[in-house]
């Protein structure tokens, strides 16, 4: 069982990593089931014959406690339950760690409690809650690597850079590949200093530290290297909060083959939208059968804890509109075959929805017509009463996710580890606010 990853051995990953995909590899059958082919493909009687003893008259509530690690007074299979227990073995711990080094050193801004509230405005809660760990970890690194330069990539509105710059006296960059956000960053760094300027001394003013904003889109790690950076940006550490896809792998390569960055503070985000180029990373990954598909990276980016509070408070009415899309998806295969996986987009819907109704308002999107037949809206009526059914299955397939998410990580961690680096996972945010929550740290010695 992990008991820290600042001290790992890269012997040590590597067995980790062989132990979890043989446990992915046993379970792959069940990581990919898609929730809307539920019914076309008949998911529930995929599960094993004692799986459906046991699950099939238990109450969400139940199976909320059982996943959260609670006890709960049923029989379960013991497959399950090895399992269960496999996997919280192999997975990085998510609760978040609350002993880190908070820093209190400051600038003119920091220490003005007049401005202590000044780097919330325009920022949503969760991104509060980020923001704000995260800039003290970067901070705290750069104070260890002597490096006062900090590239953001992937900055949007600049909250970030916003709070490095004008708190901690960090010079920085952001590098976003939207023009509009861009644009809009600068705005609010014009925002800020205006509300600044009527708090401390103009000799003070010019000596903040202002946020540089660039625009450009990124295809491969070679081409960082060629961005036109600030000269205060000679050397500088790389930060990722929550890049999409492959360009959190980018960030990794680049701080492995440059000389210039001297640290990287990574949290990963969208691990369905790596490619080939994004994982594996490691040799040793690569040298194993690592291949996780669409569907098992996308469940491994959910909010496994948030959604068993859920179950566990009985707020799972809901939920029933994973059934309803899964019913409505046999009926437009039925219609057409190459209706299969229609993009139906998102149908705000509520408790007393009914499905009919659901069903008029994807196949108008659609430009589908309704079918007329009685048959096909009395197996509709049938297959939504199954919803339990469904709920268990997503559940089951949710309960690996960790074990996704920690392969992925692990092979990004080994990946820095070959190349000679100390790395450490670190769970930073509340998985609750920030599902993903585990911030990588590198450091160029």
């Amino acid at each position: 069982m992990f008991q820290s990853l600042d001290s790992i051995k890269k012997h040590e990953v590597e067995n980790y990593i062989e132990k979890s995909f043989s446990v992915i590899r046993t379970y792959d059958w069940l990581l990919d089931l898609y929730v809307l082919d539920f019914f076309v493909d008949n998911h529930w009687n995929k599960l094993p014959l004692s799986w459906r003893e046991s699950f099939n008259d238990i109450d969400p509530s139940t199976l909320g406690h059982i996943l959260s690690g609670k006890p709960a007074n049923i029989i379960l299979p013991l497959s399950f339950l090895a399992l269960k227990r496999t996997v919280d073995l192999l997975s990085i711990p998510r609760q978040q760690k609350t002993n880190m080094n908070i820093t209190n050193e400051c600038g003119y801004v920091g220490n003005n409690p007049k401005l202590k509230k000044i780097f919330l405005k325009h920022v949503k809660l969760k991104k509060r809650h980020e923001i704000g760990l995260m800039a003290n970890i970067v901070k705290n690194v750069s104070d260890k690597t002597k490096c006062v330069g900090v590239l953001d990539f992937g900055s949007g509105l600049g909250h970030l850079v916003r709070l490095l710059a004008y708190k901690y006296n960090l010079h920085t960059a952001g590098i976003e590949c939207q023009f509009q956000l861009t644009e809009e960053a600068r705005n609010l760094d014009h925002e800020l200093e205006y509300t600044i300027r009527k708090h401390i001394s103009e000799e003070n003013m010019k000596k903040l530290l202002k946020p540089t904003h660039i625009n450009v889109t990124l295809k491969n790690h070679q081409q960082l290297s060629l961005i036109e950076l600030p000269e205060t940006l000679s050397s500088y550490g790389l930060v990722g909060l929550h890049p999409c896809g492959d360009l959190g792998p980018l960030l990794l390569k680049h701080f492995a083959s440059c000389d210039k960055v001297k640290f990287i503070c990574l949290v990963g985000c969208c691990f369905m939208k790596l490619t080939d180029h994004g994982y594996p990373l490691s040799q040793y990954a690569k040298s194993l059968n690592s291949h996780l598909s669409y569907p098992s990276r996308e469940i491994a980016c959910h909010a496994i804890e948030v959604y068993c509070d859920r179950l566990r408070k009985g707020d799972y009415k809901d939920l029933k509109i994973h059934a309803y899309r899964a019913a409505l998806e046999r009926i437009l295969v039925d219609i057409d075959p190459k209706l299969k996986h229609a993009p139906v987009r998102s149908i705000k819907h509520s408790d007393t929805m009914t499905f009919e109704r659901y069903c008029s308002l994807a196949m108008e999107r659609l430009s589908i017509p309704l079918p007329t037949d009685p048959d096909v809206w009395s197996r509709g009526q049938e297959d939504v009463q199954l919803w339990r059914r469904v709920v268990i299955v997503y559940s089951l397939r949710l309960a690996l996710a960790p074990l996704v998410e920690t392969v992925i990580l692990l092979d990004r961690l080994l990946f820095v580890l070959e190349q000679g680096f100390s790395c450490e996972i670190l769970p930073v945010f509340d998985p609750k606010i920030s599902p993903r929550n585990h911030i990588m740290i590198a450091k160029r010695q």
